[in-house]
Formats: C-alpha cells, structure tokens, sequence
C-alpha cells in the first residue's frame, strides 16, 4: 500500500525527531556559525601599539622635574591671632534702683488737638450707649404718658363742706345723697345699699346757660375706692334758649355701695366743658373744640 505524500512527510519528521539529541534545538532553531571577529562593527579605531599614560594629575613640564610636587599643610602664622575674650565681671551688688525721670510732655502747638487717654474714650463710649439705650427704651413710653396726661391730667378737686353749694364756670351745684330700696324690685342684700344722688345746677348768667351738658357723678370713700353712678332723669332743657338764668335742674342718679359706708360715701362730681352757643355752626364749634384750652380736671368732691 503506497503512502500519501502527507503521511511520508510526518514519518520522516518522525525520524529525524528520534535522531537528534535531547537538548539539541530543532534543526530549524539551531545557530549558525558564529560570526568572525574581523566582522565584528567596531567604531573608531583602535591602536595597540600605543604605551599607557598618566591623564591625572597632569605630568609637570619639563623643566620642573626636580621640584618637589608633595602637599604640606601651611605653618601657623605668631603673633596675628585675635586675644582670647576676657572672662566676664562678677556681678555687682544690687542696689536699689533708681526711678526714671519722666518724660517731658511734648509741646503741643497752639490749636493742636490733645489726643484723649484710651481709658477715658473707653468710659465716654460706653456712657453714650447707655444713654442712647435709656432714651430709646424710655422714649415711647415717655410719649404715651405724656398722651395720657394731656388727655386725662391731675385732678383739681374743690371741697364742699355738707350743705354748702360750689360754682364753677358760672354754675351753681348742690347735691344731695339718700339711701333708696333696690329700685329693680328686688330684696335687698346685706352686701349692697342702693343711693340716690340728687344734684341741682343752677346757671348762674347767660355763660352758665350755654353750659348744660351732663356732668360725671360717682360715688368715693375715704380709701379712694369709686364706685359708677347711671342717670335716671335730667330736667335740664337741651335748647339753650330754654335755659333760664337762675331756675334749678334737677339731675336724679342711682349707685350701689357697701353698707358700712353708706353713710359717709362722697360724691365726685366732674363738670363737662361742653358749650352750646345759640346760632353757632358746626364748623365754628368743631373748631372751638379743637383751640380751647379748657380742660375736664376740675372736681367738686361733696362730703358728708
């Protein structure tokens, strides 16, 4: 049976595998001769008949052979040293020192501003923001007292001894106080007295006839306790021209007190300002009002 041609390659292949040596490389990765050494590239030229020289240190000239080229270190020169630093003092004894003269204050010029000591600035400073704090926080309120004060100011309270009549802007006042039942129909309690406060004004000239508003009744201890009155009737005519110089209104009012003290509650009674002129017009009253300096502190305190 004949061979294809693949299988004699792979059986002589086969041959030559079991002829060469272990450790020989196949026959392809075998090296070849190895190159001579002319064939070597080598640059430059090289002589080999030259003799070694001395490169370093450099050979003397010619002339100065016999010299002596050995190194020696330098002699020591005498007598240009510096001296040795002298050892220092012993310390002197202490002695109480002596205080320093202070300095002179230095000339200012005429005009010239002095600077201010830092600590004075500081208490200046500090003194400023405090009032600055004080007034803002003490401003407002400064403002609505004062509001309230020309609104509502102190009092001027005239005393009427018992009986006796007071005047003001030409009004004549008298009041009369008395106990009363409960006028609701209701029985009375141990806790609360009824009174009745009769008060007759009287106009005393054609100013005091202009002068019939409604005055402010109340009803005070001696331990400034108040208590509120309401009015029950009023017979002063509200038409000016109606109201007769020298005829007496008779105002009737009602309040409830302690009974212990019913019998020496007094009565406050504060006069109004208001003013009816006969023809005048809205506009000239709104105006008085407003520019008259006439204000409600008067009081006629009536006692007991």
């Amino acid at each position: 049976m004949s061979e294809t041609p693949m299988e004699g390659r792979r059986r002589r292949h086969r041959e030559r595998t079991k002829a060469r040596d272990w450790f020989s490389p196949p026959p392809r990765s075998r090296p070849g001769p190895a190159p001579q050494a002319s064939q070597i590239p080598i640059p430059g030229e090289l002589r080999r008949d030259l003799p070694d020289q001395r490169v370093w240190p450099p050979l003397p000239p010619p002339e100065d052979e016999d010299k002596d080229r050995s190194t020696q270190p330098f002699p020591a020169v005498t007598g240009t040293r510096a001296p040795a630093p002298a050892p220092p003092a012993p310390p002197a004894a202490p002695t109480s020192p002596e205080p320093e003269p202070e300095p002179s204050p230095e000339p200012v010029a005429p005009g010239a501003r002095v600077p201010m000591p830092r600590g004075k600035r500081i208490a200046l400073q500090g003194t400023g923001a405090l009032l600055s704090i004080l007034i803002a926080v003490a401003a407002p309120g400064w403002f609505a007292y004062s509001v309230y004060e020309y609104g509502r100011p102190s009092d001027h309270i005239q005393v009427v001894q018992p009986g006796q009549t007071a005047t003001w802007q030409h009004v004549s006042w008298r009041v009369d106080v008395q106990r009363i039942p409960d006028p609701t129909g209701k029985k009375d309690t141990s806790d609360r007295q009824w009174m009745k406060i009769i008060a007759t004004r009287t106009a005393l000239d054609g100013e005091g006839a202009i002068r019939h508003g409604a005055p402010d009744v109340e009803l005070k201890d001696k331990a400034e306790r108040t208590w509120k009155t309401q009015l029950l009737n009023d017979t002063t005519p509200p038409d000016t021209e109606d109201n007769k110089v020298g005829t007496p209104y008779r105002l009737e009012l009602v309040g409830v007190v302690p009974p212990a003290i019913a019998d020496e509650v007094m009565v406050e009674l504060r006069p109004s300002t208001y003013r009816s002129v006969p023809g005048q017009s809205v506009e000239d009253m709104m105006k008085e009002a407003t520019t008259t300096e006439e204000k409600r502190d008067q009081v006629l305190r009536f006692l007991r």
